[in-house]
């Protein structure tokens, strides 16, 4: 096609204005328009090029008239042709157009050639085969015709391989497979327990024959998607997931090939190294988890997250005879308390409840029913019961100031007992968390309790956001990982790894107006947690606004979750991969501000980005020395991007980097500062202004853009959200 272009390109020297479905601009431009929908393209190259623009061009979808057939472009696709005096710029589509024209404009201004270029033709792999037999020969088929993971396994490998080079292949079952009329078979199972719940295996017979093998509920989903990544995909993500953002073919990628041949070299077995990797992700998100529940994504078996259960089932727990005996903390202030009879019995009868009402319903236990959430209402240490009887347990149990475990735990314990006695195999689950992370004296979980330790905030300590959880970097003070550590550790000593879950909060929550600089420190904390052997880690905290990118965040934990064998260096190769395919040219320079920022935050020490009880988490002596370095890269990165949406990211998370710099600036330059100082930043604040307003850069984090632009309204106030 490429060459088919060039000829007929090459052949077809008439006038610009003998083609009749031009559409003139003004007299004076050089560019002419072959259909309506490239106005937008035509006007951004005259204003980005402006006398830099010499040549003459022809732009549009419509190709008709020089024999160009746009119909084989990719939606993003192009084409770029010296026509001898003209350059010919053709696309399917007016994103393509964009494309295009930037691609153009870039090669002018630095003095390359942009017009022998043919960009997206066709499918992005040319040819895909399996030991060498064409993928035409085969068909998908479901061994396990009955497990609806399996079902969606199997559908997102034909899609994805459509989409990768245009083979539509049947799926169908064992039954079926004669009448799909293919000679081979990609074979999709599971529940194979030797891989656990979630591992894969992947082979590539001497027949040709690819199987992929699943654990008990989901690996079959995971091994669809590590064949993915063999063909050449990278960083999968699921529809919806951050797409206002990060649209989703700027989340996943696939890299260009003219030939993929799966053969027996990509024949392993991956089993995860921590079992459930909760809030990573979507239903596409490589080494992520799938949802609770849902059949179609191996819901089945999946642990449920501890999550206040009590305080979210309050209605169903004190109901019937119970009624009236706890109207909930905010009424009564307190939490319920855990060494009253009366109480107990009104949780027992929930727990006993929630397994009879799922059974009723077909449900089976170990498959839907796997454990009752009966943690604590969501409150601080100070809104625990301090009767008589509460105060004996903690005594006995030296619960110490501000820590309220003895009376919870025992509550919880009488939980898992009475289920294990009454249904057995179902378990009980609690928090570890704000008052009862620390491990009573006397008193051990029970061996079906799972229990979920928060790295948040207790009385005694707010977790460092800055420093590795294991607190080795910290200092004893009140901000610091220290006291966190020692209390999960405590844990971890005395109770079954597999039944621990971990709340991790310690990244981008509250981060208000700009990038939290910890990519690295989230793999040394997905290590240390896998080093213990916990059996599942929940990410919390989703904000995501564009000046911080969580998706790369949860998808570097969910990787190390995965393998804690990968080092630093390698998560740092991810990370640069990730900015690359995401950012494209300007990916390197991202790249490096985020790592430079990093620096910036290890030398403020230890910070908390919760409730913005820290508000330096850079040291902003270090930004400021290198301001002129961050304005010429952010400058740099948009002026980079191949397409608006592009130009639209760039922007969003280079406004976290232009708002630290005028943070570091305002004080010394506008404040204090000369004439010409405070005339810098007030050009530095306005330009921070327009991309916070242009796109609404507060939309999660409260409201920092409103009003008339004005220099004077301290601009550090946007942290704390006033």
């Amino acid at each position: 096609m490429k060459r088919h272009l060039s000829l007929i390109l090459a052949a077809v020297m008439i006038a610009a204005s003998c083609a009749s479905c031009a559409s003139a601009l003004p007299k004076a431009s050089l560019i002419r328009t072959t259909s309506s929908d490239a106005a937008d393209a035509a006007a951004w190259l005259e204003e980005r090029l402006g006398d830099k623009l010499t040549d003459r061009v022809v732009i549009g979808t419509d190709a008709d008239a020089y024999g160009v057939d746009v119909s084989t472009l990719a939606e993003d696709g192009y084409v770029i042709r010296d026509l001898g005096g003209e350059t010919a710029i053709f696309a399917a589509t007016e994103a393509g157009l964009d494309r295009a024209a930037r691609k153009y404009a870039k090669a002018v201004e630095s003095g390359a050639s942009a017009t022998d270029t043919t960009y997206h033709e066709g499918y992005r792999v040319k040819s895909l085969t399996i030991a060498g037999n064409d993928i035409s020969e085969y068909a998908i088929v479901r061994v396990s015709a009955d497990d609806p993971c399996v079902e969606t396994a199997a559908a997102q490998l034909a899609e994805y391989i459509e989409k990768s080079c245009g083979a539509a292949l049947p799926v169908c079952t064992e039954a079926d497979f004669a009448s799909a009329g293919r000679a081979r078979k990609i074979a999709i199972s599971s529940g194979d327990e030797s891989l656990g719940d979630e591992g894969f295996s992947l082979s590539v017979s001497e027949d040709g024959t690819l199987a992929i093998k699943g654990g008990v509920w989901r690996g079959s989903l995971y091994g669809v998607y590590g064949l993915l990544e063999d063909m050449g995909w990278r960083f999968l993500a699921s529809e919806g997931y951050y797409k206002e953002f990060i649209p989703l073919d700027k989340q996943e990628y696939l890299y260009e090939s003219e030939r993929v041949d799966l053969t027996s070299a990509i024949n392993r077995t991956e089993i995860p190294d921590v079992s459930i990797r909760g809030g990573v992700g979507g239903k596409k998100q490589r080494n992520s988890y799938v949802s609770y529940q849902n059949t179609a994504l191996g819901g089945w078996g999946f642990i449920i997250r501890a999550c206040h259960g009590l305080q979210n089932n309050h209605e169903l727990v004190f109901t019937g005879e119970y009624e009236g005996l706890y109207k909930g903390l905010e009424e009564e202030g307190l939490q319920p308390c855990y060494s009253n009879e009366s109480i107990l019995e009104a949780i027992d009868d929930y727990a006993r409840n929630y397994v009879k009402t799922r059974l009723a319903l077909g449900q089976k236990i170990g498959r839907e029913i796997i454990a009752v959430d009966v943690s604590m209402w969501d409150s601080g240490p100070w809104f625990f019961c301090q009767c008589k009887s509460c105060q004996r347990i903690e005594t006995q149990e030296k619960d110490g100031w501000l820590s309220h475990t003895g009376p919870y735990l025992r509550m919880a314990n009488r939980v898992a007992e009475l289920l294990d006695r009454e249904y057995h195999g179902v378990c009980a689950a609690i928090l570890a968390y704000n008052g009862t992370d620390k491990l009573p004296a006397i008193t051990r979980p029970a061996h079906n309790l799972y229990i979920a330790y928060c790295f948040y905030t207790s009385g005694d300590y707010v977790t460092c956001s800055n420093h590795c959880i294991s607190g080795e970097d910290c200092p004893e003070q009140y901000i610091s990982n220290k006291v966190a550590a020692r209390k999960f550790e405590a844990w971890m000593e005395v109770m079954d790894p597999a039944m621990m879950q971990v709340w991790y909060y310690p990244f981008n929550y509250d981060n208000l107006s700009y990038n939290a600089p910890i990519y690295t420190n989230i793999t040394k904390d997905m290590r240390y947690l896998a080093s213990f052997g916990v059996g599942q880690v929940y990410l919390c905290c989703d904000n995501n606004n564009g000046l911080i990118n969580e998706s790369l965040s949860r998808y570097l934990a969910s990787k190390v979750l995965w393998d804690a064998s990968l080092t630093d260096e390698d998560c740092l190769e991810l990370m640069r991969e990730w900015f690359r395919l995401a950012y494209g040219e300007a990916g390197d320079i991202l790249y490096d501000l985020s790592i430079m920022a990093e620096h910036a935050g290890d030398l403020a020490g230890c910070w908390c980005s919760f409730y913005s009880l820290s508000l330096d988490r850079v040291d902003y002596g270090y930004v400021a020395r290198h301001a002129e370095n961050i304005k010429d890269a952010c400058e740099r990165a948009v002026a980079m991007a191949a397409d608006a949406d592009e130009e639209a990211m760039i922007e969003k998370y280079t406004a976290g980097f232009l708002y630290m710099l005028l943070h570091a600036q305002y004080e010394d330059m506008y404040i204090n500062g000369a004439d010409d100082e405070r005339a810098e930043v007030t050009e530095l604040y306005r330009r921070v202004w327009e991309l916070f307003e242009k796109h609404h850069l507060d939309k999660y984090q409260g409201k920092y853009v409103e009003g008339e632009f004005d220099p004077d309204h301290d601009p550090r106030s946007w942290k704390v959200g006033s």
